[in-house]
């Protein structure tokens, strides 16, 4: 049996190029990590795979004055690269590891490789070693990859007609029968021997991306390898353990300030009016001139930045919608099936009853359902079938409803109309001046202010959220539902923020409060766009008297996405989950808190905890705040949307962090350094023009 051993390499490198031939004690990188694997028992050949690009020129220039087999193929085409090296040298089993890990060790790979073949091999599975959510024996940049020739085989078969930028994830993201059950492969942990209480196995990194990293990485070497020439992962780890300060020595302190985003939303604020289409995706809305502002990929509760920084969110979630975890595997596999049959076509998609007849079963109250691609739509739609079963166009509203002509209509008398509804100073320009007095809005938990509305107007419309961020009191929804019942209101549940959070449904159903609609979207889909509106029969009809239709409305991935988000909801018990992380965070912030000293508001349900800064200056502190916790690898706010990815030990390993910022903080508070501590503007309080 051949076993080979590819190392994927280029030149080009973004954050450090040419990192792979960076050299220590006189001799590259590639090559301390080629010798390394040379101890290998079970590999038969090594082999560098390249491009044909010029620019990697002195990465074979290199293998070849080095006696190393190198191969070189297309630059783009990363699958074809392996496949064709694979087959020419007739391998039956390839072992996938990247240039920018010049630690790996060799024992590690031997273990794997001997369970691979004697466990995996014939299934023609895919075996993965590498840092995980819920694994932390070992510290990025030791990963590596098995798989047989079979299956690169059926995976370049496969993808043949299609652009290849990585091998791997067709392997994991594509349903063929030679992955493991979940599609996910399988994951090789091996536990250390040893507590190192001195690393956070959470952000240790040893992989090579920055010139921090190569500062870390060169220190490990010019110290181990006189000494031990085949040093292991243990020998690494009792090192830094034992000289913890040389992690903070070679913390690139650079990293997500600035860079690659902030370039790029240079250019956005030149072509897109406002900067960005969603407006609380500003970076003037965190931290100005600092803030990443785009992502290169997402997975669980990870963000890789455009510079390749590695974030943990601590903050939206993608606005809420990821309820989940970024790229959830299992919605991303049903996605996957929609597209490869077909996403549209001149045909209606099953899903769309499939998907209505679970959100009824989930509300027995609702009876039918109607569907668009975002909450605002949503709402519009809700509102226009409201109308129309009510024969009345005035609307009573409570909280935040997507900010189309109805809603913000109701600034049109007064600017500041709103400003209690979640987001202040919306401007009504450009909304029809004829639509003054058609909207009114009312706060929560305030009865009175609802009945200054119903006594001076004929209301045939109220629409609002169950709850945000406060408790009803004084039976408030159910007296919402009575005068509704006695004026023959519709009444509307916006849940697009609050649905599928703290309970797989609407959190009507936890309030005991039956409304006529019910709004979702967000969480409903993990990050697809959907969004649903379900009622009752006698309202819900009346969506056939007046014109609700779009052709993208009628688009599969939306509905898949929603239908596989759903269920693994409800079989997880996703809303118990987030209900005990959100209190349990709220409890030790509180805490915290009251441990440094710091003046705190804490408010929200668990699901989307908040928490403000009580100082006249508080909007400084908050950026502060956030520029520290992103100078952590962390993206963070006041805001915690929390996700089903979020386990115990990443609360805790914020909560860590906050306690230390937040110790920070007071320091400065006490000393007025804040505004000095800045590295760019103090953040926007609301939506501001950009010029």
């Amino acid at each position: 049996m051949n076993t080979i051993l590819i190392i994927q390499a280029r030149y080009q490198s973004a954050r450090l190029p040419g990192k792979v031939l960076k050299k220590t004690l006189n001799k590259e990188l590639l090559l301390y990590m080629i010798e390394r694997i040379k101890q290998s028992k079970e590999i038969n050949e090594i082999f560098v795979a390249t491009s044909t690009n010029v620019s990697d020129n002195p990465i074979y220039n290199l293998c070849k004055n080095s006696n190393i087999k190198c191969y070189r193929g297309s630059e783009t085409n990363v699958l074809e690269r392996f496949y064709q090296l694979s087959n020419l040298v007739n391998a039956n089993t390839i072992i996938r590891c990247c240039g920018d890990c010049p630690l790996i060790d060799f024992n590690i790979l031997d273990k794997a490789l001997r369970l691979y073949k004697l466990n995996y091999s014939s299934k023609q599975q895919h075996l993965s070693m590498k840092y995980t959510k819920d694994n932390y024996s070992f510290p990025d940049g030791f990963d590596f990859e098995i798989f047989s020739f079979g299956a690169l085989q059926k995976a370049y078969d496969y993808s043949i007609h299609n652009e290849h930028v990585s091998v791997t994830p067709f392997m994991k993201n594509n349903p063929f029968s030679y992955i493991h059950d979940n599609y996910g492969g399988l994951y090789y942990t091996i536990p250390l021997k040893t507590n190192y209480t001195n690393i956070d196995m959470n952000t240790l990194q040893l992989s090579l991306d920055t010139e921090a990293d190569f500062l870390l990485i060169e220190n490990i070497i010019n110290k181990l390898y006189p000494r031990i020439k085949y040093f292991t992962i243990e020998d690494i780890l009792n090192y830094l353990n034992n000289n913890p300060t040389l992690l903070t020595t070679y913390k690139d302190t650079n990293t997500n300030l600035q860079g690659k985003g902030q370039e790029l939303y240079k250019l956005a604020k030149q072509i897109i009016p406002g900067g960005t289409q969603l407006l609380s995706k500003r970076p003037e809305m965190f931290l100005p001139d600092g803030w990443p502002a785009y992502y290169q990929k997402s997975e669980g509760i990870e963000i890789s930045t455009l510079d390749g920084v590695k974030l943990k969110d601590f903050s939206y979630m993608g606005i809420g919608c990821c309820i989940l975890g970024y790229s959830d595997e299992d919605v991303n596999n049903a996605v996957h099936l929609s597209v490869n049959r077909g996403n549209m076509n001149t045909l209606n998609s099953p899903n769309e009853v499939k998907l209505t007849e679970l959100l009824c079963e989930i509300h027995p109250w609702a009876h039918m359902a109607r569907y668009a691609r975002s909450g605002g739509e949503a709402a519009t739609i809700a509102v226009r079938i409201a109308r129309a079963a009510s024969k009345k166009e005035k609307i009573a509203f409570c909280g935040y409803h997507g900010g189309h002509d109805w809603d913000l209509s109701a600034n049109l008398n007064n600017n500041s109309n709103l400003d209690n509804h979640l987001i202040t100073g919306l401007n009504p320009l450009g909304v029809p001046n004829s639509l003054k007095n058609t909207a009114f809005p009312f706060n929560y938990n305030n009865i009175e202010s609802l009945f200054v509305i119903l006594n001076e107007h004929d209301i045939g419309t109220i629409i609002m959220e169950p709850q945000r961020n406060m408790d009803p009191t004084d039976n408030f929804l159910e007296k919402i539902r009575d005068i509704c019942n006695k004026r023959n209101i519709v009444l509307i549940f916006d849940e697009i923020s609050s649905g599928f959070r703290l309970n797989s449904g609407g959190l009507h159903l936890k309030l005991g409060i039956i409304p006529d609609i019910a709004i979702f979207a967000k969480a409903i889909s993990n990050g697809y766009c959907m969004a649903a509106i379900i009622g009752k029969k006698e309202v819900m009809t009346y969506a056939e008297d007046t014109f609700i239709s779009s052709t993208y409305w009628t688009e599969d991935i939306g509905f898949s996405a929603a239908l596989a988000t759903i269920n693994k909801h409800m079989e997880l018990d996703v809303g118990k989950h987030i209900l005990q992380l959100g209190s349990y965070f709220q409890e030790k912030l509180k805490d915290i808190a009251d441990e440094t000293q710091i003046c705190l508001n804490i408010s929200g349900l668990p699901c989307f905890s908040c928490f403000t800064f009580d100082y006249p200056n508080s909007m400084a502190i908050k950026t502060l705040y956030i520029q520290e916790m992103l100078e952590r690898n962390i993206l963070a706010k006041n805001v915690l949307y929390l996700s089903y990815a979020h386990k115990q030990k990443d609360i805790d390993f914020y909560l860590s962090n906050i306690r230390e910022v937040f110790t920070l903080l007071k320091k400065l508070i006490d000393t007025n350094e804040i505004e000095k501590s800045l590295k760019g503007p103090i953040a926007h309080t609301g939506f501001k023009r950009l010029n």
